[in-house]
């Protein structure tokens, strides 16, 4: 009994100053972490676009193609496309999963390599917005306690929203809209299936997984999402048979100018860099002309 006693005790003591030792690692790392409140007024970097008076695209000037999108119009196939290749357990864990971090440091225990898996959506945010791409364990720890504080401050909806409207995709596109642009032509609603889960599997590596640069592995890559998507019954056998039996469709598409107007684009350009600034190429101002 005294044995035991002595046991209970010493796991006792031990489990506090392990509660201690966690304590004092998060108030340390906690101390210059930049704030997350500012995320809603983010402004993402917008090409300028220069439009005729009925509304024709003249000219696109700008080092990053984005097409900022609500969460309300992101069709819901692509959410599940992302959530079965990135983070299928987001909207049950708190910004960190601590499942997908165990087995990651069970992996690194048994064979001393680092598994993939353990970074949430939440976290990759976090990495995006305010940390460098440095891989040590001490941005690791920053990135969990961001993303933490991210998700106590922002709705699930709004940082899935941030995520997708962000994440590089390749090819100058940044967020999913541009992606669909870029690669497709099209407009999100009218993507299908196939090239969905060809956009959620870009964000793991977006040069290697690229349809246009590197198709076999794209492939490989598409149809390992539709498997999860099926695994995680987001979509039926039927539909899982329809979109791997789809070929690759992926082109690589420029800024689609409606009207070749080059002078008077040349020149709106000219006056809106002088009134504004450089920052007129990312504030996504829209300029519209009175030639028809």
């Amino acid at each position: 009994m005294r044995l035991i006693k002595y046991l209970f005790i010493f796991g006792l003591v031990c489990g506090v100053l392990a509660a201690i030792g966690v304590a004092g690692v998060v108030w340390h790392f906690s101390q210059d972490l930049p704030s997350t409140e500012g995320l809603r007024d983010v402004r993402l970097q917008v090409p300028l676009r220069i439009y005729s008076a009925d509304s024709q695209l003249i000219g696109e000037y700008g080092a990053e193609r984005r097409e900022p999108l609500a969460y309300q119009e992101i069709p819901d196939p692509l959410i599940k496309a992302f959530l079965a290749a990135e983070d299928d357990r987001f909207f049950k864990h708190p910004g960190v999963d601590y499942q997908g971090l165990l087995r990651a440091a069970w992996v690194l225990a048994l064979t001393g390599e680092k598994a993939q898996g353990g970074s949430t959506i939440t976290m990759q945010l976090a990495r995006n917005f305010f940390l460098s791409s440095e891989k040590s364990y001490v941005r690791k720890v920053r990135e969990i306690l961001l993303a933490l504080q991210m998700e106590r401050q922002l709705s699930k909806q709004e940082i899935l929203t941030f995520y997708l409207n962000k994440i590089f995709l390749g090819h100058r596109a940044y967020g999913i809209g541009a992606a669909a642009k870029v690669y497709y032509g099209k407009e999100l609603p009218d993507l299908s299936l196939a090239q969905m889960a060809m956009i959620a599997g870009l964000p793991k590596a977006p040069s290697r997984y690229n349809p246009i640069s590197g198709p076999q592995r794209a492939l490989l890559r598409r149809n390992y999402v539709l498997r999860r998507m099926r695994e995680l019954e987001y979509i039926d056998d039927a539909a899982y048979q329809t979109a791997l039996d789809e070929p690759i469709s992926a082109e690589l598409r420029r800024a689609t100018i409606d009207l070749e107007a080059h002078y008077v684009a040349e020149y709106a350009r000219g006056r809106i860099i002088n009134q504004f600034g450089l920052d007129a190429y990312t504030s996504g101002i829209e300029v519209v002309t009175t030639i028809h």
